[in-house]
């Protein structure tokens, strides 16, 4: 019973985080896709997205769990919005770079560090910093709303966004 309700619990953390990260993941692509056309890139297929998305979701929530990523409980909140943003921002770029050189892993024969140069020299890091901006100002759009979720209740933000006089 036990174990039930902590999988409940943890579904219920995952599955929105999983959702939010989903739909724009999904929305950056559409815009990767007329970016990569002209470089020669593949995007992403929608099976590739939803698996990243999940795993960008189970990261946060692991992330949540370590000790430094409270450093700014006692601070105003900007201070832990911002430290919380570029710690996801992190975690993120080292996803996006390990997805795209694991299918270029597969496909050498020469040692990893021949092939982590090769990949490197293929990455066009203009394309590259451009979305890894859009990812960060849709993590900053999500810290933002989790961190005011967490401070004034599920309860106020839910009367907020979805009753007529929400104040």
């Amino acid at each position: 019973m036990r174990f039930i309700l902590w999988a409940k619990k943890e579904l219920l953390r995952f599955v929105p985080v999983f959702l939010f990260f989903l739909v724009f993941f999904l929305l950056i692509n559409s815009a990767e896709v007329h970016l990569y056309k002209r470089a020669g890139i593949t995007p992403f297929s929608f099976i590739e997205i939803a698996i990243a998305a999940a795993l960008i979701a189970k990261i946060m929530l692991v992330i949540d769990h370590f000790f430094f990523i409270e450093f700014f409980k006692k601070h105003p909140l900007v201070y832990g919005i911002a430290w919380k943003t570029f710690i996801y921002l992190i975690s993120l770029m080292l996803v996006r770079l390990t997805i795209r050189f694991i299918p270029f892993l597969l496909k050498g024969n020469d040692p990893l560090d021949l092939e982590y140069e090769k990949y490197l020299q293929t990455i066009n890091w203009n394309f590259f910093i451009a979305i890894q901006i859009y990812y960060l100002m849709l993590l900053f759009i999500f810290v933002t709303f989790r961190e005011l979720t967490v401070k004034i209740g599920v309860k106020k933000m839910k009367k907020l966004f979805f009753q007529k006089n929400g104040l």
